[in-house]
């Protein structure tokens, strides 16, 4: 599929031409393909190898066709993304383990929360991979203290 459009300049703005909308229905400039192709660049450095922030443990890129967004080790994360995968956060706060569920459909989630500005996510356990999360580990740790 081409992603081609025409536009016209008028006052400084570029508009497309009646023809490109004719041609694509909508406005060539905030298609799904080039959102979809701009996340998935976005995506391709998420899935790397990193050395983490809090215990400084090397993290291998999970092998499950999944993105690692934590430490196997500790469970720490660090706060960058505003949307999942974006790294668009200025933050830049360690995120601890602090709760988990059992989602019906993701299985294990861990809740993270920021140290610094307290925002909290949901993240999915690694388990199926060359370097599993170590949530069985934190579990009983957990369960230590309360």
């Amino acid at each position: 599929m081409k992603l081609e459009a025409e536009v016209i300049v008028t006052d400084g703005e570029c508009v497309p031409s009646q023809r490109s909308l004719m041609k694509n229905e909508r406005n060539p400039f905030l298609s799904k393909e080039i959102i979809l192709l701009e996340e998935s660049k976005m995506r391709k450095d998420e899935n790397t190898t990193f050395v983490c922030k809090n215990c400084s443990t090397p993290v291998a890129p999970l092998t499950n066709g999944s993105y690692r967004n934590h430490c196997p080790q500790c469970l720490y994360s660090l706060h960058v993304d505003i949307r999942p995968g974006d790294r668009q956060n200025t933050c830049h706060g360690l995120m601890r383990p602090i709760d988990y569920r059992q989602h019906s459909k993701k299985g294990y989630q861990l809740l993270h929360e920021c140290t610094r500005c307290k925002n909290q996510q949901w993240n999915i356990v690694a388990q199926d991979t060359q370097q599993p999360d170590h949530f069985i580990e934190w579990l009983t740790q957990t369960a230590a203290y309360h």
